[in-house]
């Protein structure tokens, strides 16, 4: 007998980046069931059903339906992309207040149902609510972390390609630290066709009078900010981000990645008790090891100041815990 294995996906929240996440899924083939919850359950089943309206031209047929928080116990991957409205000029932290009144409900009722799976969060400020959601679930460090900078990674590539008429993923590096204002690019460990991307920007110099470091460093950081102003609010680039992260733990793939995880004093890093992103190992199981990227006094610097950012923010709601 041929023996199969069902996985299911919850997603917690369908507004834009939800339901965006949700046809990303669907369209990759990512999964057995997907199973979508709302405050509004209109909403869910509306979703859902217009999800399934397309299965004839997917690749894959996938089951899709407004689900309950008993589906969560057997899940594999649950999802939160619940939170506030984005407001134009507002950053990530403002929206903090708000995020944690809709979010926290919505981890007790995933650690509720016995949930026992991966636990990827995407609501904003996703360091400070990953955190938070680690201690509110209970979950083991590896089955808890949050999109991260692994979205930044892909906007830093693609603005990279857009630069130099290349295919971005011919960048190898990542965005670290806080998905925010006080991420970072590491240049020292960002390498590009065989050299540093450093020395090709000098080996090209004719070619690229204006282009910076600094320049596309600051361009990958207000890049959500600018989409937000052009469109109100974010969406495609999450979903392609956050469908990966899904395909690598139920594909297994083990995959490099720069997600927000749990820092406990690995390597030269010298911080606790704080999620930032640094690239990570993620198979099926989660959060793997820590790669060492060997930072430069500056670049620690700047990993400490957006660690100090981060642990400023948790401590605003930490009190929540208590409740």
């Amino acid at each position: 007998m041929i023996a199969s294995h069902h996985n299911r996906v919850v997603i917690v929240g369908t507004g834009s980046v939800g339901s965006a996440v949700a046809s990303a899924i669907v369209e990759q083939g990512l999964c057995n069931e997907l199973v979508l919850i709302n405050h509004n359950p209109s909403r869910a089943k509306g979703l859902a059903m217009d999800l399934a309206d397309g299965s004839e031209f997917l690749g894959r047929f996938i089951t899709i339906r407004q689900g309950d928080w008993a589906d969560c116990a057997s899940a594999d991957v649950v999802v939160v992309a619940a939170g506030p409205k984005p407001k134009p000029g507002e950053t990530r932290m403002q929206e903090l207040d708000a995020a944690i009144d809709i979010v926290d409900p919505i981890l007790k009722n995933v650690a509720s149902s016995a949930f026992d799976g991966i636990l990827i969060m995407v609501s904003n400020p996703v360091d400070v609510l990953s955190w938070f959601a680690w201690r509110r679930t209970g979950l083991p460090r590896a089955q808890v972390f949050g999109s991260g900078a692994a979205l930044d990674t892909s906007r830093m590539k693609a603005i990279i390609g857009t630069t130099t008429h290349l295919d971005p993923r011919l960048v190898s590096g990542y965005v670290i630290g806080e998905h925010g204002d006080s991420q970072f690019v590491p240049w020292s460990t960002v390498s590009f066709i065989g050299k540093s991307f450093a020395q090709y920007l000098e080996d090209n110099r004719t070619r690229y009078p204006d282009v910076t470091l600094a320049g596309i460093e600051e361009q990958t950081r207000r890049r959500g900010l600018d989409i937000k102003g052009l469109r109100g609010g974010t969406s495609y680039g999450i979903a392609a981000t956050v469908a990966g992260l899904i395909r690598t733990i139920l594909w297994n793939e083990r995959s490099v990645v720069s997600v927000s995880t749990l820092i406990s004093g690995e390597y030269e890093y010298g911080e606790w008790d704080v999620f930032l992103s640094l690239p990570v190992a993620l198979d099926g199981s989660g959060v793997g090891d820590f790669v060492d990227l060997h930072l430069n006094d500056e670049e620690l610097a700047k990993f400490h100041a957006s660690a100090a950012v981060v642990r400023e923010h948790c401590a605003l709601i930490a009190d929540r815990l208590v409740a």
